[in-house]
């Protein structure tokens, strides 16, 4: 301890902020997992999934990550609650050009299918997020931003390919994507914090101690 007895409180924290800094940095370079998140008037909601997740063209429009999500629940009130800890996200260009009769838009998203909900069913759940045509570009890539303004519709009784069932909700809701640190990475930062802080407690400690000893209050 003898080098943090001598380290000022200013280059503690730099070494420690570099340190961290360093952890992260190395995070950054494997998998992330992020937080798509939702919230309107009566009804909230996420979903979890991993930026790294292969995803599967079911089209030049749309890319399936089959089981890229993980846990989600969707809130919508009296409506219903829905939740799990599996789900698939989808980036979805629907085109009238490409013969669809729904409107042009960029859509993101989150499909449960029937055997991955809990409890399993018979049926599907679907909830798409619709942005403005153009949001995405032209890209079906997993996404790690979105604009703040969706329309969000729900259909949890989609039975493929004869029917998407019915729509149980549609409305105007906020949005948001947040990373979200992964579970080892949080004891690395408690554990570097921790570490010097207790060096910093140390160092003042002596330097009481010093203080008590040359004010003679301390007996031998």
């Amino acid at each position: 301890m003898a080098l943090f007895d001598k380290l000022s409180l200013p280059v503690i924290s730099s070494a420690a902020a570099f340190i961290v800094s360093i952890i992260l940095n190395i995070e950054t370079a494997q998998a992330a997992l992020y937080r798509f998140s939702f919230e309107g008037e009566g009804v909230n909601g996420y979903f979890t999934y991993d930026d790294t997740a292969i995803g599967t063209p079911d089209s030049p429009k749309s890319t399936l990550y089959f089981e890229g999500g993980y846990d989600y629940k969707f809130d919508l009130g009296e409506k219903g609650v829905f939740q799990g800890t599996v789900g698939n996200p989808i980036v979805f260009l629907p085109r009238q050009e490409d013969g669809l009769t729904s409107p042009d838009t960029d859509d993101f998203i989150w499909e449960v299918r029937a055997n991955q909900r809990q409890p399993a069913s018979e049926f599907a759940l679907l909830n798409y997020f619709h942005y403005p045509k153009g949001t995405f570009g032209e890209s079906t890539a997993i996404r790690t931003t979105v604009p703040s303004i969706a329309i969000l519709d729900v259909y949890p009784n989609a039975d493929f390919p004869n029917s998407i069932g019915n729509l149980l909700y549609t409305g105007t809701v906020q949005t948001r994507i947040e990373r979200v640190f992964e579970p080892g990475l949080l004891p690395a930062l408690l554990g570097v914090g921790a570490y010097f802080i207790f060096c910093r407690r140390q160092r003042q400690g002596k330097l009481i101690d010093i203080d008590r000893k040359d004010s003679g209050l301390v007996n031998f």
